[in-house]
Formats: structure tokens, C-alpha cells, sequence
């Protein structure tokens, strides 16, 4: 389906959620960028303090439960985030927990965290002239104790506890992406659990994972979504009511300017607003009162013209009708072609009589309902039309809700025009009921009209071929008049080319 085939208001909610789709991507790019380099920024200040938080609630855990019990332990926690989970020591030693792959970034890292440098410089005094004692701070302290790193190194400077425990009350953590393929690596660095001597090395949980959020289990991004998605839908609650209103007036003038380019210049578009919609529709108003005023204008001055046109042509039959006797041989010729044209310049006259009363005449009268079979009948007879030529397809009870006379011409004016322009030929005349609308169908095996042609074939005065509309008589307001009569009647009229050749003329028409 295309875009432009969507409504306004669709069109206004897709643009929504493209919005939303936006807003999440610049949302993830945010969230690589925070984590490229490790914990900074206030995004990685949140997964760092989550990761505090797991890692003092892993070291509660361990404590309270035997060794052996471990590897179960870090494996509940694996499986419910979908990562890889294990304590280790630096700079690849496993001690419990899955077997991760340790890249060069990583061992660096945990090297850098472990206080003395490589484990090989572990509990050894620093040797003369070597490298200064590294700085000592509360969690190294409590990590390896005051006696650890042997003689030579300052004490420690008091670190506070959290209540009732004696255990520090902030980890080092880090966070960092490397690997082939690449993961991400997440890690705590615990104190050693009961049942462990600080002389083992300084213990680090390790998490990897494909995502940086590690599925949610140091940075949740399930809040933030629903925060995100919330407040949209807020925000389209509260523009609902504003962009159904805008889409309204626009839907309303959008109708009207569609009926007033059919000719139903009676129509209006409410002026309720006060905005630039409101003026958009006192403009669609005030169009529609001028081009109704020059339409019926100009149909009622073709009408009184044609009116007055009247009596000088009958004065001047009757005129031809007194010489005629008198003429003799090539005067008596001319005096037919005479005739012939008066003939013609009579029967235009004639259409726009009828094309006039028609149109001018329309709001006066009053629908009723109609067996069409009879109706179509008696067209068919008034146009003196060999019943052999005339295929009637249509129910006999079915009913339309029209003005007889109207449809009368309509129909006698069809079949007038398809008997003329496919002589011989035969003329189908179906009709068929869909819900509350009944389609009736003239069709004849003409040489129908080029493609170009149809959307004009209904305006007056429009000749597809002048030619063959002047030997045949044509004034090109024939289907014009069709028009008139059809809408007069509250119904529609159409028209296609027929395959292979011929035209069919689709009137629709409220059923009674």
C-alpha cells in the first residue's frame, strides 16, 4: 500500500512511531557511546552501581553457602540473564564458574586492579631499588589485610562498613569491550568468602555478555522503554483529540470541494472554526455561492435564448412550408437544404431546452419510487428501437427511488446515442442491486471513445468527433443532459470503454 493512499490521521500516527523508532536508535547509540570507554558517564555511573550492588550481594551469598555449592550459584544467576559467569583470579585463573575466554584487554585490566602488581610480586616486600609500594586504600586492605604485602608499606587508612557488616562499602568495578568476537566484560572485585584466605589473590567476578546491557542485569533498559512508550502514549492521548478535530475540518472540506467539482454547488462546509481551517472554509463557501450563481446563470440564460429562439424558427418553417409548393427543380433543392439546417439549428435548439429545464428545474421536483423494467421499457419504445437490437437484463421487482421523467430522458438519450453510433449493433441494458445502490448499465458494440475523452464526455457542448456529430446530428449536450437527469435523481453516472470495442455507460441509482 502506498504512503500517499493513507489517510491524514494514519499518516499522522505512522509519523509517530517513526518518531519513536528515532528516539530509540539516538537512545542506543547514546548507550554505546556511554559504555565505549567503561563506567563514565552518567549512564555507566548506573551500570557501575549496579554492578556494586550484585557484587556485594554475590559476596552475601557465597559467604552463606558452602564451595561446592558455588558453581550452582553463579550458574542460576548465568542462566536467568543469558551471560557467562565466573570468579576468577589474575590474571586467567577460573576458580568457579564458566570457562570465559580471557582477552589481552581483560588480563590487563585485572592485573592493573590487583594491588602489587603480577601475581608473582604477591606478598613479597618491595626489593631495593625496585618500584615504589603501589598507594593502599580501604578495599585493598580489607582484600589482602594489614600484613599481606609484609613490611614496607604504609598502613591502610580507615575505611567506613556498612551497618552490622564487615565489608567494604564500594567494590571496584570496570567494563570494557574486547574479544574475538567481542564482548562485553564486566567485573567486581569481591572480597574473598569465608571459606577462601586472602593469600589466594584477589577474587573478581566476571560477567560476559553479547549486550551491553548484559540482558538487563547491570543496566535494565526494560524502565526506560516503558517510560519512552509511555509518555508517547500520553502524548498521542492528549494530541488525539486536537489532530481528530484538524482531520475533521479537513475530511469535511475535502468532500464538499469533491461534490461542488461534480456540479453540486448547493453544498457547505460548517464555519465553526476560528483558525486558518475556518477560513479555508468560508473560502470553499463563498466559491461555491459564485461559481453556483454563474453556472445556473449561464444555464438559464442558454434557456431563455433557446426559449426565445423558438418562435422566429417556427416562424420560418411555416414560412418554407408556404414556398415549398411554389419551387420547382434546383430551387426546390436549395429549399430542403434549407430546410435540413433549420432542421438542425431546431433540434439544438430543442436539447438546450431540455438541458435548461433539466438543470434549473431539478430542485423542484420530488423522488419517488420506480419499477425500473416498465420505465426502461417505454424508453425503449418512445425511441421507435427494434426490440431484436435490445437485450434486457433486469429483474422485474426491482424498485429505484428517481424522478420518472428524468430517468425516462436519461435513458432515452443513451439509447438514442448508442442506436446512432453503433447502428446495427446490439444494445445491452442490464441492471443489478449492491446493498442500497442499484447500478444500471447501457452498453452497445460501438467503436467507443478514445481514453483522452472520457472524463469530458459528460460536459456540454463536448463533441468527441465534430464530424460525425454534425452528420448524425449531434449538439453534444446529449450526455450532458444524461448527467442533469441522473444526479437530479441523486445518483451518479460513468463511462468506459468496452473490450474490444463499444462504450458502457454506468448509472448509479439509490434503490427504492
Amino acid at each position: 500500500m502506498k504512503l500517499r493512499s493513507l489517510n491524514l490521521y494514519t499518516r499522522i500516527l505512522l509519523w509517530l512511531l517513526v518518531n519513536v523508532a528515532v528516539l530509540g536508535g539516538v537512545f542506543l547509540l547514546v548507550l554505546k557511546w556511554q559504555f565505549r570507554e567503561g563506567l563514565q558517564g552518567a549512564l555507566g555511573g548506573i551500570a557501575g552501581d549496579r554492578l556494586q550492588v550484585i557484587g556485594q550481594e554475590m559476596h552475601d551469598t557465597l559467604s552463606a553457602n558452602a564451595e561446592a555449592e558455588w558453581a550452582g550459584i553463579l550458574k542460576e544467576l548465568a542462566d536467568e540473564y543469558a551471560v557467562q559467569v565466573a570468579l576468577v583470579t589474575p590474571p586467567d585463573r577460573v576458580i568457579c564458574g564458566d570457562a570465559i575466554d580471557f582477552p589481552a584487554k581483560l588480563k590487563e585490566q585485572l592485573v592493573d586492579m590487583s594491588p602489587g602488581g603480577p601475581p608473582r610480586d604477591w606478598g613479597r616486600p618491595p626489593r631495593e631499588g625496585g618500584r615504589p609500594p603501589p598507594p593502599r586504600d580501604e578495599l585493598e586492605a580489607f582484600l589482602l589485610g594489614d600484613d599481606f604485602l609484609g613490611e614496607g608499606f604504609p598502613p591502610p587508612p580507615p575505611w567506613p562498613e556498612r551497618a552490622g557488616r564487615g565489608v567494604p562499602s564500594r567494590f571496584g568495578t570496570f567494563l570494557l569491550h574486547a574479544g574475538d568476537p567481542p564482548l562485553y566484560y564486566a567485573g567486581v572485585r569481591l572480597p574473598p568468602p569465608s571459606t577462601l584466605t586472602r593469600r589466594d589473590g584477589p577474587l573478581t567476578l566476571i560477567i560476559a555478555t553479547r549486550s551491553m546491557t548484559g540482558g538487563g542485569l547491570f543496566f535494565d533498559t526494560s524502565p526506560w522503554l516503558l517510560t519512552t512508550f509511555g509518555a508517547m502514549a500520553i502524548s498521542a492521548l492528549l494530541w488525539l483529540p486536537f489532530v481528530k478535530n484538524m482531520t475533521s475540518s479537513i475530511r469535511a472540506n475535502m468532500k464538499v470541494t469533491e461534490q461542488i467539482s461534480k456540479g453540486r454547488f448547493d453544498v457547505r462546509v460548517p464555519e465553526g472554526r476560528g483558525d486558518e481551517l475556518g477560513r479555508l472554509a468560508h473560502g470553499i463557501n463563498q466559491m461555491a455561492v459564485q461559481l453556483d450563481g454563474l453556472v445556473n446563470g449561464q444555464k438559464r440564460f442558454l434557456g431563455d435564448v433557446a426559449h426565445e429562439l423558438c418562435g422566429p424558427i417556427s416562424r420560418m418553417e411555416m414560412g418554407l412550408e408556404i414556398l415549398e409548393p411554389r419551387l420547382d427543380g434546383g430551387e426546390a433543392f436549395r429549399l430542403a437544404e434549407v430546410r435540413d439546417e433549420l432542421r438542425q439549428i431546431s433540434a439544438l435548439v430543442d436539447e438546450l431546452l431540455s438541458f435548461s429545464k433539466a438543470t434549473l428545474g431539478q430542485k423542484r421536483l420530488t423522488s419517488e419510487p420506480v419499477t425500473l423494467l416498465p420505465l426502461i421499457e417505454g424508453a425503449i419504445h418512445l425511441e421507435g428501437l427494434p426490440e431484436e437490437l435490445c437485450l434486457l437484463l433486469i429483474p422485474e421487482d426491482l424498485k429505484v427511488n428517481v424522478v420518472p421523467d428524468l430517468l425516462r430522458r436519461a435513458v432515452s438519450n443513451l439509447l438514442r446515442n448508442a442506436h446512432l453510433h453503433a447502428r446495427g449493433a446490439r444494445i445491452e441494458v442490464t441492471a443489478t442491486r449492491s446493498k442500497e445502490i442499484v447500478t444500471l448499465t447501457v452498453a452497445d458494440e460501438g467503436p467507443g471513445v478514445p481514453e483522452e475523452s472520457l472524463p469530458r464526455l459528460f460536459e456540454p457542448f463536448y463533441r468527441v468527433d465534430v464530424a460525425r456529430a454534425r452528420e448524425t446530428g449531434g449538439t453534444g449536450l446529449g450526455l450532458a443532459i444524461v448527467k442533469t437527469c441522473v444526479e437530479s435523481c441523486g445518483g451518479n453516472v460513468t463511462a468506459r470503454n468496452r473490450e474490444p470495442h463499444g462504450l458502457i455507460v454506468l448509472i448509479e441509482l439509490p434503490c427504492a
